[in-house]
């Protein structure tokens, strides 16, 4: 499931940003717009629970497919309503899938378990990021717009199908919640008064900040300097494709904990995004340094959710996973209002200066998980 819904959202990921430049749109309206769709998937990210309260998680998940089916028919218009739309339901239709999967997850994996478990999910996803964002860009350059966007609904009408067909054969992988999750609001003063979840949200904020940096800047960084649209794609899904890691640094994590994997890897992503800024006019290298900095955050993605997974209560997973889940759309809107800002007075280069002080930030706050976690 996980797999399917990567392949859906990775093979229009960069046609996105290449489309919106193709629309006649500067760098700082993109950020803009990034901007709504970020605020507009937090809205909803505070009110699935509610909607599963009322229809059930196997329905809320079922609407974040339709929603994902109906982005890329909207992207697939080649307009500007087309793009704006696509971009903010995309990011609804994350939203309902990321809730709806996570449950399932906590519901069905021990949480010793977790640290095989996680790594493992994020592997399965690797050929989807990492080959998607090429091949869409490919599709696009030579077929359209029209073909990208096939290709995503496809790939939604696959999970959807997959998906229903567990659940007629009574899988509990998509077995129904057995209570219906509180209201989330109430429970935000106590997520914030427990240290250990929101430790667990700052690292994964962090983490998500730096892939929504990745995914938006480095398109536009080589669209600005003129390099092919391939080559564009290429790196996105190079540093995807980076993913193939997770196996190993889940086999490390096992043996020295998650401490230090995930202090370094803050550390060293930070760094070499601060030196983007640096190699600026030599585009090679500066794409390399990204490369490099995503090696690192391919770290935290299969370490970086399991701080949360371990301290929430099992009794709170439903309330506390909605409120956790907020680290996507701020780790999506927080950092761009800043580059929104930064743009109106800088060059596009504020943005990966502003990332990397970010991620070393979050680096020196991981420094506070448990020695013995």
């Amino acid at each position: 499931m996980f797999a399917l819904d990567s392949l859906a959202r990775a093979s229009v990921v960069t046609v996105l940003y290449l489309q919106a430049k193709d629309l006649g749109l500067p760098d700082r309206d993109i950020t803009l717009l990034t901007n709504v769709a970020s605020l507009g998937s937090l809205i909803f990210s505070f009110l699935a629970p509610l909607l599963m309260q009322r229809f059930r998680r196997r329905w809320v998940y079922t609407g974040g497919i339709l929603l994902g089916m109906a982005a890329v028919v909207s992207l697939g218009t080649a307009t500007m309503t087309g793009e704006i739309a696509a971009l903010v339901l995309r990011a609804l239709s994350s939203v309902a899938i990321n809730i709806g999967l996570m449950l399932y997850v906590m519901d069905f994996i021990p949480r010793h378990q977790m640290i095989r478990s996680e790594p493992l999910r994020l592997f399965s996803s690797c050929l989807p990021w990492g080959l998607g964002p090429w091949i869409g860009v490919e599709l696009y350059k030579h077929f359209g717009v029209e073909a990208t966007s096939a290709m995503s609904f496809i790939a939604y009408a696959t999970l959807m199908v997959y998906f229903w067909y567990l659940r007629l054969s009574d899988n509990p992988a998509v077995a129904a919640a057995t209570r219906p999750p509180p209201n989330p609001f109430a429970n935000l003063k106590r997520f914030i008064s427990q240290p250990r979840l929101m430790l667990g949200w700052a690292i994964a904020f962090g983490r998500s900040a730096w892939w929504s940096m990745f995914f938006v800047y480095p398109t536009l960084y080589l669209r600005n300097h003129e390099v092919d649209d391939s080559w564009t794609g290429a790196l996105t899904g190079a540093g995807n494709l980076l993913l193939l890691l997770t196996l190993p640094i889940g086999w490390m994590a096992q043996r020295t904990g998650i401490r230090r994997p995930i202090v370094i890897a803050f550390l060293c992503a930070g760094g070499l995004t601060l030196l983007t800024s640096v190699t600026w006019d030599a585009v090679p290298l500066t794409a390399l340094l990204f490369l490099a900095g995503a090696v690192f955050v391919v770290a935290l993605d299969a370490l970086g959710n399991i701080p949360f997974m371990r301290a929430v209560r099992s009794y709170e997973r439903p309330q506390m996973t909605a409120l956790f889940r907020t680290y996507i759309d701020l780790g999506d809107l927080l950092p761009g209002l800043v580059y929104l800002t930064l743009q109106g007075y800088f060059d596009l280069r504020s943005v990966f200066v502003a990332s990397g002080v970010l991620t070393l930030a979050v680096g020196l706050i991981a420094t506070r998980l448990p020695r013995r976690m």
